[in-house]
């Protein structure tokens, strides 16, 4: 599947550049987190316009609606499908908003995909729970900082390879503070060890990029990861 990540920098670009990866086949798009400040900002019906003529799904990124910070999935009718919210709220988030209490997972032209905003990644068990249930590709909007974008990949990275998953990242930009870098990558098997394969990348610019993504290239690692998973005891003595 064709996944397109665009790294927009106000809501015209967001607009012009979802339709350009559309154009250019992506089945799905992803945006960042908080790529605007408000709920209102978002041009909801201008995506949903885009995901109908397209017949495409559209995750237009995450954010605050006065109660907690959400992600609408729109899917390939144009209608808002569902909505999944931020599991863990970061610094200052906890003082006026209210965390989400379930993951959300979905089903699109066969591929189970699940849902992780932001710092809900740093949180193994989420992930978890979602590749227990079927997930094949997590996406993950976000608002990382320039100073933790380091740790932040290796916080992807780690859980791809935890769980044998894709993960599609779109990071917001906002230049100093927070200079995008979205990437997407893959597990794949490389001798006796599995790693991990960028498949698409941005920089610290205005722009989109597309992942192509068979989650049957690597059906095997996850089958394997699955069937070494088990719930163990805690025994103190």
């Amino acid at each position: 599947m064709k996944i397109g990540i665009v790294q927009p920098s106000n809501v015209k670009s967001a607009i012009e550049l979802t339709e350009t990866v559309l154009s250019k086949g992506a089945q799905l798009v992803l945006l960042p987190e908080k790529w605007v400040k408000t709920l209102d900002e978002i041009p909801l019906s201008d995506f949903q316009r885009l995901a109908l003529k397209y017949t495409a799904y559209i995750i237009p990124g995450a954010i605050e609606d006065g109660v907690s910070v959400i992600a609408p999935i729109i899917d390939n009718s144009g209608k808002v499908r569902g909505i999944a919210k931020k599991l863990h709220l970061f610094g200052k988030e906890k003082e006026r908003l209210l965390p989400g209490d379930k993951s959300i997972i979905f089903t699109y032209s066969g591929i189970k995909f699940g849902i992780s905003i932001c710092y809900d990644i740093d949180f193994p068990e989420t992930i978890r729970n979602m590749f227990r249930k079927g997930v094949e590709i997590l996406l993950v909007p976000s608002k990382i900082t320039t100073e933790g974008l380091k740790i932040w990949k290796d916080y992807i990275k780690i859980r791809s390879l935890e769980n044998r998953i894709a993960i599609v990242n779109a990071n917001a930009l906002d230049p100093p503070n927070y200079v995008g870098n979205s990437f997407a990558l893959t597990p794949i098997k490389k001798g006796e060890l599995v790693d991990t394969l960028t498949v698409a990348e941005l920089g610290e610019e205005d722009g989109y990029a597309i992942a192509d993504i068979d989650p049957l290239s690597y059906f095997h690692l996850r089958l394997e990861r699955l069937k070494e998973i088990s719930d163990t005891s805690v025994e103190e003595i």
